[in-house]
């Protein structure tokens, strides 16, 4: 079962100013991230979903 089907909201990151703290522990802790802007409240925020958080902890080839 996916973490999504488990109902685990993504960390929020303002790519205005990163969290790198909250972005590290997200990826240690298998968690999604929801990125926004909030300088640009007109563009939709992005998740990135388990098989993009995977490719970021290395474990996809």
């Amino acid at each position: 079962m996916s973490r999504v089907s488990q109902g685990v909201d993504p960390t929020p990151i303002d790519m205005s100013a990163p969290d790198g703290e909250a972005i590290r522990a997200a990826v240690a802790n298998g968690g999604r991230l929801e990125l926004h802007d909030s300088t640009r409240p007109d563009v939709a925020p992005l998740v990135l979903d388990d098989f993009l958080m995977a490719v970021m902890r290395g474990e996809s080839r």
